[in-house]
């Protein structure tokens, strides 16, 4: 049993392992999101906007924009791994937003259903934040071709 469980631990932590594990997070999280995102941007806005005024948020409307857009937008940008860490942002602010209300405004308790969720999305927005978008991104391949300019350039 000791073999199979080392074998996969090797082949994670291989570079190609560590790149395909980011790219699994980030497409993730960015379906998550899109998913979250479309169902207040397509059908109302209304009800989310009238959510976030019932706890007394200033400028509700707005904050509800901006919310749905990071989930929808940011969320479209981290499936694709195309400006990754400011769709990442946006993204760490709109889910820990989710957190602070799991926890102070209705259940007082970060583990209820709500809370877990949005803490775990909080998590893995923080932790692709840290890693970066990997290999398998737009962003990548626009770095390594703006390294590559950069090169050409210098000789």
């Amino acid at each position: 049993m000791k073999e199979p469980v080392r074998l996969l631990f090797t082949q994670i932590s291989r570079p190609f392992g560590r790149e395909s594990v980011i790219l699994l997070l980030r497409m993730w999280l960015g379906l998550m999101m899109i998913y979250h995102g479309s169902d207040k941007l397509f059908r109302s806005l209304e009800p989310f906007t009238q959510h976030l005024t019932t706890f007394g948020i200033p400028l509700s409307s707005f904050v509800s924009s901006f919310f749905t857009i990071s989930q929808f937008l940011g969320g479209a940008l981290l499936f694709l791994g195309f400006l990754t860490r400011p769709a990442l942002v946006c993204i760490a602010i709109t889910v820990f937003s989710a957190v602070i209300e799991a926890l102070f405004f209705v259940h007082y308790d970060p583990f209820s259903r709500k809370g877990e969720l949005a803490f775990t999305y909080t998590i893995l927005a923080f932790a692709l934040l840290i890693s970066g978008p990997g290999m398998y991104s737009i962003d990548y391949v626009l770095a390594r071709a703006r390294q590559t300019d950069e090169h050409d350039h210098t000789v």
